[in-house]
């Protein structure tokens, strides 16, 4: 979101405890806008005022951030040294590894580790022996929510993205995959809703490799939990050593409270392919393509799962000037490939029709999926601005 400096300058001069900004919103109005505000040289601050009501702050990127509803035209917002009201918890990522444990059997013949207990960790690498379903890590991979909707990054060569879907707005991967609990849908929050095979999923990363968008595969694989709200959480993925060369991926995931959004960003390293990102297309599924025109566009897909009748759409937003063309189906993937050769910046989401059910209206057919793609894409062409 685009700042001015001067005014940036010039409530660092002031050094007041309570100061005002406006905050212009182009368009229509927002449910839940992310508005990013300069930080004041006192810093003396624990919430936002907008009118009579407080909301929460983050510090985040040398801004604060909140998420608040927002009117069209023009807003004022005060900087507050007195603490929000208490709110349960809307942004979380988890990663929960087994230890203790021991291994029963081998890869081969469905072994996994049993007997160990779960613990929460900041940063965690999977060891050379960890393989897919041994139960080492809780849901097989770092997890990041919002009180909308769940994402899970499988921590393995696979290394994309999955979507839970959620009736409420509780946190739900705190207490997801410890052992071999069933998480697929239906259970009593949701489930897993997707089925991600040997595609990117929703908005993973891949390599370009033979014409199709491939899983970056065989790599040295780190989780991270770089912050955890109130109102951003934000997951750090490090695949280093990719195919057992020097070429590394190194990526993050942030969402916010009140959105389905996940915004990504990467640095790579030593690539002998481009980076590519897309979306998983089963058979059946319908795409979709932007009525809108601007330098944010997206990809989309929408249809029922096999892991449940509902149907969920997913989408991937992305500058039309940072891919090399026009997207790609090569069968599987439905993928776009990024210019540069080290840098990435996309956003992707989920919708799903139960979406919400227990707390809050969401998505319930294609047309208010077609609504949402293109308002959210206007949104990301018409960002709020800041003014004194």
């Amino acid at each position: 979101m685009r700042l001015i400096s001067v005014l940036a300058l010039a409530l660092m001069a002031t050094g007041a405890q309570a100061q005002s900004l406006t905050v212009h919103n182009p368009g229509p109005a927002r449910d839940n806008a992310v508005i990013d505000l300069p930080v004041p040289m006192d810093a003396r601050v624990q919430s936002v005022r907008i009118g009579d009501t407080a909301w929460p702050v983050q510090a985040l990127n040398a801004k604060f951030r909140l998420v608040a509803p927002l009117k069209a035209g023009d807003t004022i917002v005060t900087f507050s040294p007195d603490p929000a009201p208490e709110q349960p918890r809307r942004v979380l990522v988890t990663l929960n590894i087994q230890e203790g444990g021991h291994l029963e059997d081998d890869a081969k013949n469905g072994g996994a580790i049993r007997g160990g207990t779960f613990h929460l960790r900041d940063q965690f690498t999977s060891p050379p022996d960890h393989f897919i379903h041994d139960g080492l890590i809780a849901f097989e991979g770092i997890g990041w929510e919002s009180d909308k909707v769940a994402y899970r990054l499988y921590l393995d060569e696979r290394n994309v993205t999955d979507i839970f879907g959620k009736y409420g707005s509780d946190m739900i991967f705190p207490n997801v995959g410890h052992g071999f609990d069933d998480y697929q849908y239906p259970v009593a929050w949701g489930g897993d809703i997707f089925k991600v095979g040997a595609s990117l999923g929703v908005g993973g990363i891949g390599l370009l490799r033979d014409g199709k968008a491939t899983q970056i595969g065989p790599s040295t694989i780190t989780g991270r939990v770089i912050a955890n709200g109130p109102v951003t959480a934000i997951a750090g993925v490090d695949a280093d050593a990719i195919g057992g060369g020097k070429g590394s991926v190194h990526a993050t995931y942030a969402i916010t409270a009140g959105s389905v959004i996940t915004e990504v960003t990467v640095k790579a390293d030593q690539l002998a392919e481009s980076l590519v990102t897309g979306l998983t297309v089963h058979p059946g599924d319908q795409t979709l393509t932007p009525q809108a025109t601007g330098d944010w566009t997206y990809i989309a897909a929408w249809g029922a799962q096999e892991h449940g009748p509902d149907c969920v759409g997913w989408a991937v937003f992305y500058r039309a000037s940072d891919v090399t063309g026009a997207p790609v189906n090569d069968g599987q993937t439905l993928f776009i490939r990024f210019k540069s050769p080290t840098d990435a910046n996309y956003r992707f989401g989920a919708r799903w029709t139960q979406e919400g059910r227990d707390a809050m209206p969401g998505i319930r057919d294609l047309a208010g999926f077609r609504a949402w793609l293109e308002q959210t894409t206007d949104e990301l062409n018409h960002p709020l601005t800041i003014g004194g």
